[in-house]
């Protein structure tokens, strides 16, 4: 547990002070990021000395089966996460099309060094609302000089190993194929098509290593801090051990979530919110962990949310789960696992159990919820509470169900759970599967086209997804528009504003000092959604930039406000 608790000690102390130095003193910058990594170093030291070992029980065949399982798959999916092929740059995964391009946005956006905290880049005017913790981290390390693709396959790889290890200490061998191989009965299918596929892309309950752990960037120190904590919590709390880990530590995991993943941030709190009511002789230690965390945890809810100005839209939609398909899609999406984790929870109406029955109970609880109450724009976020509850019930679903059966009807449940969710990672891990991202040689023309503008500037663009504008992290008036929704930002106005702006039926002088931006940048494929230039220009190979900014802010040399000749886009 000790080089666990250091590495995640070294992960969050630094994104922690780098966020407040960059608070302190404007942006991030090369100092900031390089006192910000030492220290987290400092921090890493103190917690290997002070965490106490605990001692690991023997790995089995199939611990071992599993961990190998996880080591390849994670070697798959993040060293090829991002990867080039010729002219252009691909991604594995068509989960993380658009999870990877707000990433790599995030990340160069930081570095850039804008003030903090920083105003949102994918929509002017209001200030980011994103756990940005993950991206932050990895803007530290291009700040000084690592390459984004490598600093998103070396940390992607990294916190999918400290992953394995936290699940395998929490739940052995059944946690990790509970992460690997969740699913339903659609991977069945491949009996019919006899052929490997994510069957379960257009499922609800989708495979969590693709759809969540390698797509969801803040997961890779949320789930491995998460999963230490609930050890530590359970072995303290419940089996009486000595704590492992020190106060301040166990203070600055628990505080520093909501800066990566606010989702594990609640489901954690409800989790100690039912110990220290369950365990009486728990409320001491859960009281000053909580009084010790409530400040900087505070503060960093206030930020990711932009002081809860982001649209939580929470609201009773309780057949989103079904999709209009009726009850039958349950089984269809969870298999297996839904009636078995009912079948435990009644189970432990006998069972005494505390230990079981406190973490089993609010975890279904949890999930029940999350059926019924939506609490973002996108229904499918609540799968980011769900994911907890199952990787919590997963262990007692073994030890105090599965693991009492004979051996046949034993491996005859193991495969009803997991052979569907197994088809689709070995299906979504596929090469054939990848996408192209971007072009190497348009990137590197946008690129030297703005090399000379501040980065406090922003652009009017097609709001597309890779556009090259945000995957070189570019502030834009508005991004796109799924990231926009899910976000809960309120960018309805601009957004159709913006779009009649590049059809031409609103003038730029009225739009630009609406949209906030100063430069309008079009490539040679807007032309086929109607976008043209605003006069004639040089003949670009990828597109033209206008300078708005004398419609913004007209100058002595410019009292007309009108725009200068435009830019050309061009490969040199």
């Amino acid at each position: 547990m000790r080089i666990l608790a250091a590495l995640l000690a070294l992960v969050a102390g630094s994104t922690v002070l780098a966020t407040a130095l960059a608070f302190a003193f404007g942006g991030l910058t090369v100092g900031i990021a390089g006192l910000s990594l030492a220290g987290g170093l400092c921090v890493a030291g103190f917690a290997a000395r002070q965490t106490r070992p605990d001692f690991a029980p023997t790995l089995g065949f199939w611990d071992y089966a599993m961990l190998g399982a996880f080591v390849l798959a994670s070697y798959r999916a993040f060293c090829w996460l991002i990867f080039y092929r010729g002219d252009e740059i691909c991604i594995l995964s068509p989960n993380n099309l658009g999870d990877i391009s707000l990433h790599i946005h995030f990340i160069r956006y930081l570095a850039s060094g804008i003030p903090f905290w920083p105003e949102s880049p994918i929509l002017t005017g209001v200030p980011m609302t994103y756990p940005i913790g993950a991206d932050l981290f990895n803007a530290m390390g291009e700040v000084l000089g690592m390459d984004t693709f490598r600093g998103l396959v070396f940390t992607g790889f990294v916190g999918a190993m400290l992953t394995a290890f936290a699940l395998w200490r929490w739940g052995g061998a059944f946690g990790l194929a509970a992460l690997l191989f969740n699913g339903g009965l659609v991977g069945f299918e491949i009996f019919r098509t006899q052929a490997f596929a994510d069957f379960q892309h257009d499922q609800v309950w989708k495979n969590i290593f693709l759809s969540m752990l390698v797509t969801q960037r803040g997961l890779l120190f949320a789930l491995p801090a998460g999963l230490l904590l609930l050890t530590h919590w359970r072995d303290t709390f419940f089996r009486n051990k000595v704590r492992f880990l020190p106060l301040w530590l166990e203070v600055l995991l628990y505080a520093s979530l909501p800066l990566f993943n606010i989702h594990a941030f609640l489901f954690l709190s409800a989790i100690l919110g039912v110990i220290f009511l369950a365990r009486p002789s728990s409320r001491a230690v859960a009281l000053r962990l909580v009084a010790l965390s409530f400040i900087p945890a505070t503060i960093l809810v206030c930020l990711v949310t932009g002081f809860f100005s982001a649209d939580g839209d929470i609201r009773v939609k309780s057949g989103w789960v079904l999709e209009d398909h009726g009850w039958l899609k349950l089984i269809s999406d969870f298999g297996l696992g839904l009636p078995l984790a009912l079948i435990l929870s009644f189970l432990l109406v006998r069972d005494r159990d505390p230990e079981a029955r406190c973490l089993v109970w609010t975890a279904a609880a949890i999930f029940v919820f999350c059926c019924f109450v939506v609490l973002s724009p996108w229904p499918w976020d609540n799968m980011k509470l769900m994911v907890w509850s199952w990787l919590v019930i997963a262990p007692y679903l073994w030890k105090k169900l599965i693991r009492r059966f004979e051996l046949i009807p034993r491996v005859v449940i193991c495969i009803a759970l997991f052979f569907s969710g197994a088809v689709s990672l070995i299906g979504g891990l596929d090469h054939r599967q990848s996408y192209t991202l971007a072009k190497r040689s348009e990137l590197a023309a946008w690129q030297a086209a703005i090399k000379d503008i501040p980065p406090t500037e922003s652009f009017a663009c097609e709001p597309d997804f890779n556009h090259p504008l945000l995957l070189l992290g570019r502030k834009v008036a508005c991004g796109y528009d799924g990231h926009l929704w899910s976000h809960g930002l309120p960018y309805g106005e601009k957004y159709a504003l913006l779009k009649n702006a590049l059809a031409g039926t609103v003038p730029w002088s009225e739009a630009a000092p609406v949209l906030q931006v100063d430069w309008l940048a079009l490539r040679v494929s807007d032309q086929a959604s109607g976008y043209a230039p605003l006069e004639k220009a040089d003949p670009g190979k990828f597109g033209w930039l206008y300078d708005l900014r004398g419609l913004l802010r007209p100058t002595p040399d410019n009292p007309t406000g009108q725009p200068p000749p435009p830019r050309s886009v061009d490969s040199f």
